[in-house]
């Protein structure tokens, strides 16, 4: 059995720079991602949008930055293994077992879990209809732009994502309405403001769907006014439900490591430390009692340098607790 210092969990955007951060202090790690591709949430849920909020880059394409975050990783030559899905982690004194597939095991001296939400699916209407016509004109993420273009789109949702979304098929579709169940939003204001200027997308505010219906393609969804119980009908093309994700930490059964009360987050210290001893959690995975949470790549990739840090002391306590700056390298 190959022995690492330590094994990441997850080769999303946090741990694919958590992959690069530990070759650049040396450590020798494996990087296991239960999908046959990198990037977590990327290319599942926002492939075609720009990323606005990663130092150093005014914007980018999702998957170009994935594409970029890859390579970033692939750096120093450390392990990256595909399809391996962590089906249990095994303490054996001061070593411990990670279980890929409920077959392969590897050894480590410790374990930092970077699996963003955990195993996710997306949030429902719950109306009638809804169901029946996912992959019919009805989707819970924009894969492909182009596959709206001159069309009536409804965008359900008022988070950064709805919005997000809305700016961009805008690009492309006749009509965008966003249909929002509130009378405020929860997006950034510099892209709110950007949708409202846009005279191709519509708000429709304090509604929510109470129907999908067509043929063999979505053609119309009910209305209905929150404030006055009006209900109405709107002819559409497409519908794309963006209110969220619901995530559930991944759990190991040999292992009882901490989550929160809703089971979504696993618990850490300040140095992402979580119950069990040399196990760590790092990005949207981990929460800290008390602490608002900060859903971003920006923050995630300096928690994972801070983690990443303090794993090395823990494998090697005779290290520094810091690096170094690796404009002093020659990489």
């Amino acid at each position: 059995m190959e022995e690492y210092e330590v094994i990441i969990i997850g080769a999303g955007p946090t741990g694919l720079f958590a992959t690069f951060l530990a070759g650049l202090r040396d450590i020798k790690s494996l990087t296991l991602e239960a999908l046959d591709f990198s990037g977590g949430q990327i290319p599942e849920l926002y492939p075609e949008k720009t990323v606005y909020d990663v130092q150093g880059i005014p914007k980018i394409n999702a998957i170009e930055l994935r594409d970029r975050m890859e390579e970033q990783a692939r750096t120093f030559g450390n392990e990256i293994l595909f399809s391996s899905k962590v089906t249990d982690i095994i303490r054996n004194g001061e070593e411990i077992i990670v279980e890929v597939n409920e077959s392969t095991r590897y050894s480590t001296k410790t374990v930092l879990i970077c699996t963003g939400i955990g195993d996710f699916t997306p949030r429902k209407i719950g109306c009638p209809g809804e169901k029946e016509y996912v992959d019919k004109g009805l989707s819970y993420s924009v894969k492909d732009i182009d596959k709206f273009s001159g069309k009536i789109v409804a965008i359900v949702g008022g988070g950064d994502t709805a919005i997000d979304y809305a700016n961009e098929l805008a690009a492309t579709a006749e009509k965008v309405y966003v249909i929002h169940h509130s009378a405020s939003f929860k997006a950034a204001e510099k892209t709110l403001a950007n949708a409202r200027n846009n005279n191709k997308i519509e708000f429709l505010m304090n509604t929510s769907v109470s129907k999908v219906s067509g043929d063999l393609q979505v053609k119309n969804i009910n209305l209905l006014n929150v404030q006055t119980n009006k209900e109405t009908t709107l002819k559409i093309d497409n519908i794309v439900v963006a209110i969220g994700h619901v995530g559930k930490a991944n759990l190991f059964k040999s292992v009882n490591i901490e989550t929160s009360p809703n089971g979504r987050n696993i618990m850490v210290n300040n140095n992402f430390e979580t119950n069990v001893p040399g196990i760590y959690a790092v990005g949207d995975i981990a929460a800290i009692a008390g602490e608002p949470a900060h859903p971003l790549i920006a923050v995630a990739g300096g928690d994972a340098y801070r983690a990443i840090n303090i794993i090395k002391k823990y494998v090697a306590p005779t290290a520094s607790l810091f690096g170094g700056h690796s404009s002093n390298l020659k990489i």
